[in-house]
């Protein structure tokens, strides 16, 4: 992009008169005391992608007649830049306007005109953003989160507010992934200052409080915070799940007027779920401080996550369900007995009782009769295929990005990302229930002991599912940030030549992260074949090269395996 000077966001009369203008909605002071009809501002998104073909012209023209010399010194200070931008709103990129070299070739101009340009970090980042991750065809069943809701309200909001800074944050930090742009990290940090400040004025406000925008950008301040905690390898705080918690309490009925408010609500009980943190209260901290003082009438700090999940759940509306939806509200009970299971087995104060341990597997039971329901609900063309994309590959090479000889296809990558949080949930239930077995001792041939085969049994198949959807998640990508490489290979359905686009720019982007928590998951069962763990971390170490990650995991078994007791497959 030509760097044309930081563009005027005064409205349209105050540009052409070249006065100052302040800005007041709904009309600006200077069209008020003239009596003049205010036009109104230009959106921040239209100043990012507007025309630059009038200035390259004006530039080309002023240049040749201040002389060669001139235009030569000018032509050497130009920086290089890998994409031009894009067409302003509602204009074509191929048509509609002439592009900047065939106005100068009509002129005679086309010696003088710059071969590069410059653009800005943020602008770039946030034009990625939408492209790579927000704008992305998703399947209608794998619907349970927010970007596919930002659109709108981004083209809504003013320039500077709330949720132009969140969004703007966001970009940054993702772009920031990449090897060569590392400086947007550090801009991604000011830019998530600015936003902070915004968010304390909002939550102040009444009216603005129960705006959707608001809980928008709170929910791209908590997605900031996971993505950062990830490159950090730090423990995620939760204090933007408390906020977002507190807003939808404060909002009370605001949830349910619109499908964009229970699509939010939904979002919100979704991070609930998934948060590290679902299944601990909430330690008050310094940086959650901000948020008990401001909105302490609507959050109660000494709450469990699971708690709060079930509360958002009953203000839900009910007509707004989906495959998603149902597991989102199916985990909220795993968090619940996780929490009680925990409660018992690692109460400091005294060992559990029988009674305690044979009431944990009864509560383990029903949970899990109630999570087993899930994939009857899930319509056939939601679940998986196995293909044979990668037998090609040299055996040494293969096993690098094969677990053995499996490898699934879905329908994207959001789909895949719902079926291994099952997997996930399915996966600590029956850790609980092996750690409760084992206090219980059972002898041979006996009911509880069956059991305990049982459960081995299926964390290994569950295991094995997760690994079969690691190749379709990151397909041969080992280093290079979020952006699609072309070198790199993806998994396709037998007979289909190439993926599409949109899957390799959803794989390339978020594939490492929806999978890193399942991995996770999955390695740290006790229970697997011998060398299974290893390869889990091994991935896991990837995902840390590919996004940056600061401290990878070690590549060490994380539980203490005993191969005589794993169940071969």
């Amino acid at each position: 992009m030509v760097y044309g000077g930081k563009p005027s966001t005064g409205c349209q009369n105050c540009r052409r008169r070249k006065i100052k203008c302040d800005e007041l909605r709904p009309a600006c002071t200077q069209c008020t005391t003239t009596e003049r009809v205010c036009p109104g501002y230009v959106h921040n998104f239209d100043l990012v992608l507007r025309d630059q073909t009038e200035f390259v012209s004006r530039k080309a023209q002023t240049k040749r007649r201040k002389g060669p010399a001139h235009a030569n010194a000018i032509t050497k200070t130009t920086t290089a830049s890998p994409r031009i931008a894009a067409p302003a709103r509602g204009q074509s990129a191929w048509f509609g306007s002439k592009s900047p070299v065939a106005t100068s070739a009509a002129s005679g101009n086309t010696a003088s005109i710059p071969r590069s340009f410059s653009e800005d970090p943020e602008q770039q980042a946030v034009c990625a953003f939408f492209t790579n991750y927000v704008l992305i065809p998703r399947h209608p069943y794998s619907r349970r989160g927010y970007l596919e809701c930002l659109l709108p309200l981004y083209m809504a909001a003013p320039p500077e507010s709330l949720l132009s800074l969140a969004t703007s944050a966001m970009a940054l930090a993702i772009e920031g992934g990449a090897p060569s742009r590392r400086h947007c990290q550090a801009l991604s940090r000011a830019v998530f200052g600015k936003a902070l400040v915004k968010t304390s004025r909002a939550i102040r406000d009444p009216i603005e409080s129960i705006k959707d925008e608001t809980l928008m950008s709170v929910l791209l301040l908590s997605f900031y915070e996971r993505v950062l905690a990830t490159a950090e390898s730090v423990p995620i705080s939760g204090v933007h799940d408390a906020g977002a918690v507190a807003l939808v309490k404060h909002r009370g009925k605001e949830n349910g007027k619109s499908e964009l408010s229970a699509r939010l609500l939904l979002a919100v009980q979704t991070q609930v779920v998934r948060s590290p943190a679902s299944c601990v209260t909430i330690q008050p901290s310094h940086t959650s401080l901000v948020w008990e003082q401001q909105v302490e009438h609507c959050i109660d700090t000494s709450s469990p996550f699971e708690k709060t999940s079930a509360d958002i759940d009953s203000l839900r509306p009910k007509a707004f369900e989906n495959a998603a939806t149902r597991l989102t509200s199916l985990s909220a009970k795993m968090t619940n007995f996780k929490a009680y299971a925990n409660s018992i087995l690692h109460n400091g104060s005294k060992p559990p009782s029988e009674d305690e341990l044979h009431s944990i597997l009864d509560y383990a039971a029903n949970v899990e009769s109630q999570v087993s329901t899930w994939p009857a609900s899930v319509p056939p063309d939601s679940h998986w295929t196995s293909s044979r994309s990668f037998d090609d590959l040299p055996s040494q090479e293969r096993q690098r990005f094969v677990y053995g000889h499996r490898v699934d296809i879905y329908h994207d990558i959001w789909l895949a990302s719902i079926w291994n949080s099952y997997r996930a949930t399915q996966l600590m239930i029956q850790d609980v229930i092996l750690q409760t077995l084992s206090y219980l001792n059972p002898p041979p041939l006996s009911q509880l002991s069956c059991r305990t085969v049982t459960a081995m049994l299926k964390i290994q198949e569950l295991a094995d599912d997760v690994c079969a959807s690691v190749p379709f998640n990151l397909g041969t990508k080992t280093f290079g940030g979020a952006a699609d490489r072309p070198e790199v290979r993806y998994p396709t359905p037998d007979g289909v030549a190439n993926p599409s686009s949109d899957y390799r720019k959803s794989a390339s982007g978020l594939g490492g992260y929806f999978l890193m928590e399942p991995l996770k998951t999955a390695s740290k069962a006790t229970c697997l074949r011998e060398g299974q763990q290893q390869w889990m971390v091994g991935q896991m170490n990837r995902i840390a090269r590919i996004y940056n990650i600061k401290k990878p995991i070690e590549k060490e078994p994380v539980g203490t395996p005993s191969p005589k007791s794993t169940p071969g497959r």
